[in-house]
């Protein structure tokens, strides 16, 4: 009988998995809508975990990152600000990183750090975000990316609120209007000259900005009416203009009049005279040797007489000392110019002329090293002496018989006075 109780309990009828030895190869499937594998009370295609019989459907969930009763949540309650960390004070036999306040979004590891009195990255320091590493925190200092601006730094003349006290440059602004020297202001010891106030028509550069009632000039003469331009609407009229012959007051005195014979010669600037505050000088007067031009025809003392020449044809000597200017003008009058040299033969005619230190018509004013003569022609031949030229200060005129070296040249200050040679 017993035997043949086991034969039936083996049976592949009985829905028992047949036994691969006895050559039973054809052992049924479980089924899982009727099968509970993990004894948990829920068959397993109802289970989420059918494995594990803590996992189930209805089963109490707890704080270890599982969804333990199958609702497709993992901890629901235990992240209570939903800012994807579990609060330590409800899961604390767990490892890993905390929410260090879960009721604050704002507020989990990790977190940026932001200015509102909480620890958002859950490291224990509140607000510690410091750029500049002023020992200030971003939260206190009103410019973390400079170290040298922060609460209490000393206020320096840079245009720069140092001190985070809302003012700027405040302990050099004397007069108080906002603006201290280092940033603009032209006058510290009145508060109604700084950059940007309005620039009323008063002669004075209120805004700061190096124009003087530049809103004023309607002529763009530099000279507004309120700083004594008498005509704003003629360009060649204002204080200290030169007075021309147009039948205008061009300089706003008042008392010029072009028409005017003020020395009494019979001349006014007008009709040509060339010194009205002179009676010895007018068109036609004679040449006298008075440093004047008396005649108008713009040359002074352009006669022989005055600078004791002598006509040594073609050359005329003239042995009355003169600044290099004055001898070209007195040569200029004369119709001539300060003698050009171009020959060694030439040099030394002239060195036995002038015998002692003598200006030519040698210069490079115009441009330093580059040497001319009177015409403005090139210096091709030359007789400098050693280590001449040497623009010793300034020296941009040619004399020849320097230190009575006979037809040697050097350059002196075109100020000094010697005799000259026209030609």
């Amino acid at each position: 009988m017993l035997a043949l109780l086991l034969l039936v309990a083996c049976s592949p009828e009985n829905g028992l998995v047949g036994d691969d030895s006895l050559g039973d190869t054809d052992a049924p499937l479980i089924d899982p809508t009727t099968h509970d594998g993990d004894h948990d009370g829920t068959v397993d295609d109802d289970d989420c975990a059918p494995d594990d019989r803590e996992i189930h459907p209805g089963a109490p969930e707890i704080c270890d990152g599982v969804d333990n009763d199958c609702d497709g949540e993992v901890d629901p309650g235990f992240d209570a600000d939903g800012d994807g960390y579990w609060d330590i004070r409800d899961c604390y036999q767990l490892d890993g990183e905390w929410d260090c306040d879960d009721t604050t979004a704002a507020v989990y590891p990790g977190a940026d750090e932001i200015c509102d009195g909480l620890d958002n990255d859950c490291n224990g320091d509140i607000d510690e975000n410091d750029e500049d590493d002023d020992g200030l925190s971003s939260c206190e200092d009103c410019d973390d990316h400079d170290p040298f601006t922060f609460d209490g730094a000393a206020e320096a003349c840079d245009g720069v609120d140092n001190d985070c006290d809302g003012d700027i440059d405040e302990i050099w602004d004397a007069d108080g209007d906002g603006y201290s020297p280092c940033n603009g202001d032209c006058d510290d010891d009145d508060p109604d000259l700084a950059p940007g106030v309005g620039d009323p028509c008063d002669g004075i550069d209120n805004d700061c900005d190096g124009g003087i009632d530049e809103d004023f000039d309607l002529d763009g003469d530099g000279q507004a009416t309120c700083a004594g331009d008498c005509d704003d609407t003629d360009p060649t009229v204002y204080t200290g203009a030169v007075e021309i012959c147009d039948r205008i007051d061009n300089d706003c005195d008042a008392t010029t009049y072009e028409n005017a014979d003020l020395d009494g010669d019979g001349y006014t600037i007008c009709s040509g005279d060339c010194a009205d505050d002179s009676a010895a000088a007018y068109p036609g007067a004679t040449e006298s040797c008075d440093q004047e031009d008396n005649d108008c025809d713009g040359y002074f003392d352009e006669l022989t007489t005055c600078w004791s020449c002598t006509d040594s044809a073609p050359y005329l000597f003239c042995d009355t000392p003169a600044s290099w200017s004055d001898a070209q003008q007195a040569c200029a009058g004369m119709g001539l110019e300060l003698v050009e040299i171009t020959s060694s033969t030439e040099n030394t005619t002239i060195a036995s002329l002038a015998i002692t230190p003598t200006w030519i018509g040698a210069n490079d004013i115009a441009v330093e090293g580059t040497w001319v003569w009177d015409d403005g022609g090139s210096v091709s031949y030359d007789a400098f002496g050693a280590g001449e030229p040497d623009d010793s200060g300034d020296a941009d005129c040619a004399i020849t018989n320097t230190s009575g070296r006979r037809g040697e040249w050097s350059d002196i200050r075109c100020s000094s006075e010697y005799q000259f040679i026209c030609e």
